[in-house]
């Protein structure tokens, strides 16, 4: 793990390294599955990244290691070089951050949000669509939504776009309710 900082300052400089919104995108898709590779563990067996930042083996035999990963996944060589210099400085460990860092910053350029539209049920997929749409007049961006479901809502819809919430649930409009009768 590396902070926070550090972890912006790595994938804005990966992002910096992006001539094109479309090198962008396949820099970020390469980097995420780096990640998800990496981070496995299998009955037993460390992960990648645990064997990456172990001082149990020679860092020459850890770097060879990477080379073959990234060789066989094929990323682009850009990441592949940039996952090398990150090994190289002691910061293997924060590839999962920095991909998370990367990603947000990514979306940001690109005009797009992420969201998380809660109900107390499924939603018709008409109606999401609908909800989708008012928040992207709303914000004027492109909304990646993520749905779920809380069946202590009773009824309504919480949406949470960025840090903002709107909280349209009856479980909220019922606690109000008692807090204005009580006062």
């Amino acid at each position: 793990m590396i902070p926070g900082s550090l972890a912006r300052r790595y994938a804005r400089a990966l992002l910096q390294l992006a001539d094109t919104p479309i090198q962008r995108e396949i820099f970020g898709r390469d980097i995420a599955s780096f990640v998800r590779v990496a981070a496995v563990n299998e009955l037993d067996k460390p992960s990648l990244l645990t064997v990456l930042e172990s001082g149990a083996y020679p860092v020459p035999e850890r770097r060879a290691v990477l080379q073959k990963v990234l060789e066989r996944m094929s990323l682009d060589a850009t990441v592949s070089k940039f996952l090398l210099f990150v090994f190289e400085r002691g910061r293997i460990s924060g590839a999962s951050q920095i991909a998370r860092q990367y990603a947000e910053m990514s979306d940001a350029l690109s005009g797009r949000v992420h969201a998380k539209l809660t109900s107390a049920r499924p939603l018709p997929t008409d109606a999401v669509n609908k909800i989708k749409a008012a928040l992207e007049r709303a914000t004027g961006k492109t909304i990646l939504l993520e749905s779920a479901v809380d069946p202590e809502l009773i009824g309504g819809v919480v949406t949470q776009v960025g840090s903002v919430v709107y909280d349209g649930s009856l479980k909220t409009q019922l606690g109000n309710l008692r807090t204005s009768l009580r006062g």
